[in-house]
């Protein structure tokens, strides 16, 4: 095993699911690298989480918000210790994330070699596999699309790679599940917007990231998996996700387009996924974000009567 300096931290937001943290842990504990500091942020759990990672994983320190902060609030806090601490590089984790043992070293070694890059993400698989049992892909770059940048073009997801990507290739979006961030760019951009109920700011990051004239990269060659189908996108479909998804739409087009465009593109944007999501089989998750989305813009307009009453 070779050795990060301690000034590499892995970050790792909780909240209520025991199991995936351990074994998330255990994937970190197994990588090719050693000597990083690692922190466990649980958000107010109400299971005995942070307890148990106390006891199980000593060298992991944790910390325990008061209250519900969300994610991005609850990466902030975490952030802010990497940050006060002299951190380099901090790798962000979902709770229900594995490594491959090198995964950790390749980003590492990508951001030392590239300083003009502000943050890397992993190629990331589903646990869920394909029916032939092999790989489902989930991420391996994400491009904004021209007119709407919340519709991303994500090539191959949810399907078996038939020519698998292993050249680093500079993209637009990130995702927050697993992102190794150089603390350098996050001191210029800020931390995650706490505006975003969840979903979104992660892109809104690398967004800034862009703005401040740092590179963003996907490097394949280092590996993870994700636990899916998405609570949100999957067949059962989660409602309260999309309202969130919807809420954090208007804070990302208000914040990046601003007038009359940002409910022009946000409402267009739910149109288009609503048509994807049709169009895929996922029939109550169309419903769900189509009457997230009314609702949504029903409330704007009573609130905006009541303003001009």
């Amino acid at each position: 095993m070779t050795h990060a300096s301690s000034d590499t931290w892995v970050l790792i937001p909780s909240y209520n699911d025991r199991p995936a943290v351990t074994a998330c842990l255990e994937s970190l504990y197994d990588s090719s690298v050693g000597g990083f500091t690692q922190l466990l942020v649980d958000d107010a759990s109400t299971d005995d989480t942070a307890e148990y990672v106390k006891r199980r994983f000593p060298g992991c320190r944790v910390r325990v918000n008061a209250n519900n902060l969300g994610f991005a609030g609850c990466c902030n806090k975490g952030l802010g210790v990497a940050l006060d601490e002299g951190a380099k590089f901090v790798l962000l984790l979902n709770q229900d994330t594995l490594l491959e043992r090198d995964t950790l070293a390749r980003l590492i070694g990508f951001l030392e070699a590239r300083p003009e890059a502000g943050v890397v993400g992993p190629k990331t698989y589903s646990f869920d596999r394909m029916p032939d049992g092999s790989p489902k892909l989930l991420y391996a770059g994400s491009w904004q699309r021209p007119l709407l940048p919340l519709r991303q073009h994500i090539p191959g997801i949810e399907r078996s790679e038939v020519t698998p990507a292993v050249d680093p290739v500079q993209v637009d979006y990130v995702w927050g599940h697993g992102m190794l961030i150089r603390t350098e760019a996050l001191r210029r951009t800020g931390l995650f917007d706490t505006d975003y109920p969840m979903y979104y700011e992660d892109l809104d990051l690398c967004r800034r990231m862009r703005s401040a004239g740092y590179e963003v990269w996907c490097d394949p060659r280092a590996v993870m998996w994700h636990d899916q189908p998405d609570g949100a996108r999957s067949t059962r479909s989660d409602y309260w996700r999309w309202a969130c998804k919807v809420r954090s739409a208007t804070v990302f087009y208000r914040k990046h387009v601003g007038g009359w465009r940002a409910p022009l593109m946000a409402n267009l944007t739910h149109l288009a996924d609503v048509a994807q999501l049709a169009r895929s089989g996922r029939l109550r998750a169309a419903r769900d974000l189509a009457t997230a989305a009314t609702r949504h813009l029903l409330g704007l307009r009573d609130h905006l009567r009541g303003t001009a009453a």
